[in-house]
């Protein structure tokens, strides 16, 4: 295969802003946490009840699927980025993982301190936790060496959403032990993925939902940077597949409810349900966004804001809303604020900037000194 640099940019800011809005999903799916008591759901919570929810039906049922497309979309950056340099031995296992840490740890620290502080405050006003009721010294440990969610946890704890950035850490792990050992092909990553997720159809885990998303996301790189340099007639295709698939899930939420037709199929009906973002919906649109930014230049640049925030939203988040948790155990807010769109207004006015600058004023200069410290001490 040729070399990737020569065909495609160094950047595709549409990936990075389909990641933002993941996360988004993701933190509108947990406005739920303020219907919580202790780590369960109140009996009389209305999902349909939340704010402006004939609008945010998608996020409010599905928002989660967020981070099975995260994995997927790291599973298709790393295997472009990395695992030719991995193979060819450009790339040491310490600068790979100086690169990861300086990305994700500093932030996750931070995080996990201020969630740790908040929570003690919480519980000793409540007598219980918010959501999370894990937050003793051993799990502290276990978020403190970002193995919290490896199989050693009693359940989630502290900044709870970090669960699929643990998740991450041994993906890294697993994706550099295959690109070292050159086992990284496009038909390995489809068996992997294919494999796993037949695995999870049974016993279901979400470590290893998340390998079968990641070599997945192996394998839509693979296929669609063929596409792109080969076959590039496929690609009107690959994109009109893409939005017939968003067409046919919106269609399915807002207007007519497809998924109870399918159910009727029984087994195979559940699969097909299952399966469909995950192997129709988000690879399609992870490869038309990118067969689309190679063709046409980089048109999300200009809100490539949207993906920078990904991280900081996706782990502020939970914090925040222990703020307004603390606010309502306080007497300043009422408990049932949460349905209020105003109050979403709110978050999310708080949400968006916090994160914004927390990028800017802390996690990108962090990781510029740690990478540049690394460089100092390798030179």
């Amino acid at each position: 295969m040729s070399n990737r640099n020569n065909f495609w940019p160094k950047r595709l800011f549409s990936l990075d802003v389909s990641r933002g809005f993941a996360a988004l999903a993701v933190v509108l799916w947990h406005w739920q946490h303020f219907a919580f008591n202790g780590d369960a759901l109140s009996q009389n919570f209305d999902r349909g009840s939340q704010p402006l929810y004939e609008v945010l039906m998608l996020f409010y049922e599905k928002g989660l699927r967020g981070a099975e497309y995260f994995f997927l979309l790291s599973g298709f950056i790393f295997f472009w980025l990395y695992e030719r340099s991995i193979e060819n031995k450009s790339t040491s296992f310490t600068y790979f993982w100086v690169q990861r840490i300086s990305r994700l740890y500093p932030l996750h620290f931070v995080t996990l301190l201020i969630v740790a502080l908040l929570q003690a405050i919480y519980i000793s006003h409540n007598g219980i936790s918010f959501v999370y009721i894990y937050n003793d010294v051993y799990h502290f440990f276990l978020q403190l060496g970002f193995i919290s969610n490896w199989g050693f946890e009693s359940g989630f704890s502290f900044n709870g959403p970090v669960w699929s950035v643990s998740i991450e850490i041994l993906l890294y792990l697993l994706f550099f032990i295959v690109a070292y050992l050159r086992q990284g092909g496009i038909l390995s990553c489809l068996f992997v993925s294919i494999t796993f997720f037949s695995i999870t159809l049974f016993i279901y885990s979400k470590i290893f939902n998340a390998i079968s998303m990641f070599f997945l996301g192996g394998f839509v790189f693979h296929t669609t940077f063929i596409i792109s340099t080969r076959f590039q007639n496929l690609k009107l295709a690959i994109i009109a597949t893409a939005m017939l698939s968003w067409i046919l899930t919106i269609v399915n939420f807002y207007a007519y409810n497809l998924s109870g037709f399918i159910l009727r199929l029984g087994f195979i009906g559940n699969i097909l349900l299952y399966g469909f973002p995950l192997y129709i919906l988000f690879p399609f649109t992870l490869s038309a966004l990118a067969l689309v930014e190679i063709d046409k230049g980089e048109f999300l640049k200009s809100i490539s804001w949207i993906g920078d925030i990904t991280y900081s939203s996706y782990l502020l988040h939970f914090p925040l809303q222990l703020v307004f948790g603390l606010a309502v155990s306080y007497g300043v807010l009422n408990s049932n604020f949460y349905l209020n769109p105003i109050y979403l207004l709110v978050f999310f006015s708080i949400l968006i900037p916090l994160s914004y600058v927390t990028f800017i004023g802390f996690e990108r200069p962090i990781q510029n000194i740690i990478r540049n410290k690394y460089r100092y001490h390798m030179s």
